[in-house]
Formats: C-alpha cells, sequence, structure tokens
C-alpha cells in the first residue's frame, strides 16, 4: 500500500495536465507546463464570470465539481474525484473494517430496508433486528430525508458510542426503538464454506477486502480439518473485485512459489510491477474449479487468470466483466482525493482483458483480441474482454413476469411477510401450492400489475391510432389486448418453476439463515453442478486441462 501512496503522489501533477488538455489536440506536443499557463487562467475566468452573469443564481460548489467530473468522464469509468464519504467507504475495503453495528442495508419501497440478515455477532444482530425491518428515523432523523448514503453515514460512528434506530417490522403494529452502542465490525469476505459433495468443498468470496486472503486459506484448513479435501470450488461469481494485494495474495493459495500472479504496467515506469506467489501454496496441486459470470470482475479476473494460464484449474461459467485496469489513490485534502487509473494489469500469459473502449483517448487494448496466447500446457487462451472460461454455460433463461416481481421486490417482501407469520416452519419448509397460492394473494393484496414489454409499444401505437382517427386499428387493438391479458394470467403458472426456485431461497435466508440459504441455492445451481461432475469425474477434468484446441 505504501507503493501505491508514492505513485499516487508523484503522478498528482499530471493529473492537472490531463485536465486542461480537454478540448486541445493531445498530441500536439505542447509542453505540459506550457499548457497549464495558458488554459488554467481561462478555467479560472470562466466559473468568476459564470458566478458574475449567468440569468439565473448557480451553486458554485456543483458548478466546480461538475467541471471536474465532466473533465474526468473524458477518461474512463474508473478515474473519479472523491470526496469524504466515497473516502471513506475506500477506506472500509481497504482496512477491512468499520465502526458501526454490522446492518446491510439499501433501498426497497422507497424505504431504507435491512436487506441480509445483520453480521453474526454484531450489536444489531444481538439486538435481535432482521432482515427486511425498515428504518424509520437513526437518533430521531427520519431516513426518507436522509436519503440512503446518508443513512449509513449517520448510523456509522466512532466504537463505543450509543445510535439509535427506530424500525417497522412487518406484523408489528407499533415501531420498534433500539438502542445499540457501536463497536468496530470487521467485513467478512468469504460468506459461505463448507461441503457440498463428497470431499467437495466449496468457499463462495463475495469481494477482495483486505481480509479476503486469510478469511480464503481459514477457510481451506477449516475444510481440511473437518474432512478429506479432495477437491474445491472457489466460487467468484458476482463479485466485482477489490484491491489488487489481496487478488494476490487469493492467488497465492493456489499457486506454487514465484509464479507469476500479474503484471501492471502503465505510461509511469513506477507502475510497472510483476507480482509472483511468495510461498508454497495452502491448496496447492489437488483438483479446483473457479466459478466466474459477468459480474465478476478486476481482482476475481487476475485471480481466475492467474489460475487458468498455469492450468492449475478449470474456469467454469460465463465470460467475466473485463477490467484490467489499476487505480491509484492521490490525496488532494484531508477530505477528498482522486482515484485515478495508472496502470493495465496483464495475466501471466500477457493478456490485457480489458473490455473497448474505455477512453474517447483511444483503447490499445482492442489488438489483443488478435493475439494469440497460450496457458503453460500450450492451451489458447483469449485476451481483450474478459476471462473467457474453460467451459461456458449457457446463461440461465428466467421469464419476463419472474424478473419483474424480483424487480418490484414481492419475492423479499412477501419471505420477510410470511417468515414473520409462519415462525413455525424454521425447521423444515417446502414450497407447495399453498405457498404459490398465498404469494399470488400478497401480490394481489399489494396491487402488483405485470406489464408486458409489448403492452407499452402497443399502448403508444392505439394512442396515436386514435389522434389520427384509425378506429377500426383501435378496435384490432383492443381484441389485442384482452388476448394479451388472457396471456399474462397464464404466464404464472408457465412461470411456476422460476417463481418456485426464487421464492425458496428468499424464505430459506429468512427463515433458516444465510449459510442454510445458500446451501438450498447450491444445490439447485447449475454452476455448482457443473463443477462438482468434473471434480467427481477427474479423467474429464484433465482432458479439459490438457486440451491444445
Amino acid at each position: 500500500m505504501a507503493r501505491a501512496k508514492r505513485l499516487g503522489i508523484r503522478l498528482a501533477p499530471v493529473v492537472i495536465g490531463i485536465g486542461v488538455l480537454i478540448g486541445i489536440n493531445a498530441a500536439s506536443g505542447n509542453d505540459i507546463y506550457t499548457v497549464i499557463q495558458t488554459y488554467l487562467p481561462d478555467m479560472s475566468n470562466i466559473f468568476k464570470e459564470v458566478n458574475r452573469r449567468y440569468v439565473d443564481k448557480v451553486d458554485p460548489q456543483k458548478l466546480f465539481k461538475s467541471g471536474i467530473e465532466g473533465m474526468l468522464n473524458t477518461l474512463d469509468p474508473y478515474t473519479t474525484y472523491m470526496e469524504k464519504e466515497d473516502r471513506e467507504q475506500l477506506e472500509i475495503m481497504t482496512e477491512g473494517k468499520y465502526h458501526g453495528v454490522g446492518l446491510p442495508i439499501n433501498f426497497r419501497n422507497n424505504a431504507v430496508t435491512v436487506a441480509d440478515p445483520p453480521f453474526i455477532g454484531t450489536p444489531a444482530a444481538r439486538a435481535g433486528i432482521r432482515e427486511g425491518d425498515e428504518i424509520l428515523q437513526v437518533d430521531g432523523v427520519e431516513t426518507r430525508g436522509l436519503g440512503l448514503n446518508r443513512t449509513v453515514a449517520k448510523i456509522r460512528g466512532p466504537a463505543g458510542t450509543e445510535v439509535k434506530l427506530l424500525i417497522r417490522r412487518e406484523g408489528v403494529e407499533k415501531p420498534i426503538e433500539f438502542t445499540l452502542i457501536r463497536e468496530s465490525i470487521t467485513i467478512e469476505d468469504v460468506r459461505f464454506a463448507g461441503y457440498i459433495g463428497e470431499g467437495i468443498g466449496y468457499i463462495q468470496l463475495v469481494r477482495f477486502s483486505k481480509n479476503a486472503g486469510r478469511e480464503v486459506q481459514q477457510a481451506i484448513q477449516t475444510l481440511e480439518a473437518q474432512n478429506e479435501l479432495k477437491g474445491l470450488i472457489l466460487d467468484l461469481r458476482s463479485n466485482p473485485g477489490g484491491m489488487l494485494e489481496t487478488a494476490v495474495e487469493v492467488a497465492d493459495l493456489f499457486l506454487p512459489r514465484k509464479a507469476t500472479i500479474v503484471s501492471t504496467r502503465g505510461r509511469d515506469q513506477s507502475a510497472n510491477q510483476d507480482f509472483q506467489s511468495f510461498r508454497d501454496p495452502v491448496y496447492g496441486k489437488r483438483p479446483m474449479i473457479v466459478l466466474v459470470n459477468g459480474i465478476s470482475a478486476s481482482a476475481s479476473e487476475i485471480v481466475a487468470g492467474a489460475i487458468q494460464d498455469h492450468d492449475r484449474g478449470i474456469i467454469v461459467g460465463d465470460t467475466t466483466f473485463g477490467k484490467g485496469l489499476v487505480q491509484t489513490v492521490v490525496p488532494l485534502s484531508n477530505t477528498s482525493a482522486l482515484k485515478i487509473t495508472t496502470a493495465k494489469y496483464y495475466t501471466p500469459s500477457g493478456r490485457s482483458i480489458q473490455k473497448q473502449p474505455y477512453s474517447i483517448w483511444g483503447d490499445s487494448t482492442g489488438a489483443e483480441r488478435k493475439k494469440r496466447f497460450q496457458t503453460d500446457a500450450g492451451r489458447p487462451v483469449n485476451g481483450g474482454g474478459g476471462i473467457v472460461p474453460d467451459i461456458v454455460l449457457t446463461r440461465e433463461r428466467v421469464s419476463d413476469l419472474a424478473w419483474d416481481l424480483r424487480r418490484k421486490s414481492m419475492y423479499f417482501n412477501f419471505a420477510v411477510h410470511y417468515a414473520n407469520v409462519h415462525e413455525e416452519l424454521k425447521d423444515h419448509f417446502e414450497i407447495t401450492e399453498s405457498t404459490l397460492n398465498d404469494f399470488r394473494d400478497y401480490i394481489e393484496l399489494k396491487g402488483y400489475r405485470y406489464t408486458h414489454p409489448f403492452e407499452r409499444t402497443l399502448s403508444e401505437f392505439k394512442a396515436e391510432s386514435a389522434e389520427n382517427g384509425g378506429e377500426e386499428l383501435v378496435q384490432e387493438i383492443e381484441r389485442l389486448e384482452k388476448a394479451i391479458e388472457k396471456y399474462k394470467t397464464e404466464l404464472f403458472l408457465a412461470s411456476q418453476q422460476d417463481i418456485r426456485r426464487i421464492l425458496k431461497q428468499e424464505l430459506a435466508s429468512k427463515l433458516l439463515g444465510t449459510e442454510k440459504a445458500v446451501e438450498i441455492w447450491l444445490s439447485e445451481d447449475e454452476g455448482a453442478r457443473k463443477a462438482i461432475d468434473l471434480l467427481g469425474d477427474l479423467d474429464h477434468y484433465r482432458i479439459v486441462l490438457e486440451a491444445k484446441d
């Protein structure tokens, strides 16, 4: 981390130069400091004149921030201006902990809501706060006026201090007040670890904060202490990444000593670094599968790329996101910083997996698609747009109705309601016809209405036809609308398999807890089943890793 900070400070003058080059031919060859001297006064004068003369009153702070953001938007999506709240979030990632009460919250049903069970052993968990509880007030301040980010900031605070939460709970008539004492909360990157087959261990890693390497190592050691670990599944699906150093630590657990894990290359020489494994592996030679999908990004791609290039395991799933850029944080003041892309990273075979385009100035990674790369065993692999798995799984097709119910939080809301009125089901439950009928009654009671994508276009066409005197056409459209309504009634029955599966996952989380919910989800998950089959057929496993075409 110290190296990254030094790199960021040295690059700070260059950042200003990039900013003032907007609207100037970047290839003009002008000395950067001459350009700064020429254009920086113009920027300052424009800012002053807009504040003095613009027809409407302007917010100087908002205007200045918009100028910064507009400048950085011409570079790439990851170079950003960070204020106090953004820096605090980044520090949580780099430190792996924060001071608060252990509540994962998000915005649902126009309310700040506890999105998952509170972290085990935290003040919120001990007090009995539940998933699905709506946070109405924090220290007497209405959350509806605060919004999500300010609510999170208000709940957090120095360890040992008090915070009062007023909560609305499904099935409880009056709001409940909780008084909690903040503590240091350690972020858990390993969401689940356990056996899901005979001798087959499974580790679900959801982010790469400071603790990820240590947690994965502990998970492996715990699995080995419980049983003979014959094969391992590392699940990086929907893991958006995190710290470069942590990705190296995780990959180091599986690769032989001195194996290259990742390289970074930038315009500044100090950005050029090679990262190698620095110890004997914790899980070094036994079979392993890495599961990925289109949301696996950044640090996830570093680990998957290293495992693939060294033929250490089989990558299964969908092509990953394709984020191959490294950022450095440059402090600007006590409350602000610049997060700037300073390098691209390359897998051991030399691949850049950054998708293009990421910049109006052009992206050299497009050429990667035309190059052929090889793993240690000579297997061909592609660059220039994510990690392509060794075994690609077709994306699961889910009906639009089933997705719409999820988008509108119907499964979540029903599961919260159902768990509160059926606590006797905590030991065992199944999604029966009665459960599906209860769900259907619930969404009707809540006024849910499904609108098919075609209906929106049809409605616009009907209005246009009516305006232009197309009465016969309007009648035909109305007959079609009735047919669509009948189709939508039948669609619930046609979508029952999808609805049943998603409901089962949501109810398991509310009734049985996160770990049991993960187990139930894995029992029906295509990626996990494929991984188990591969680890159970070592001849096929070896053939995949030896294939040259």
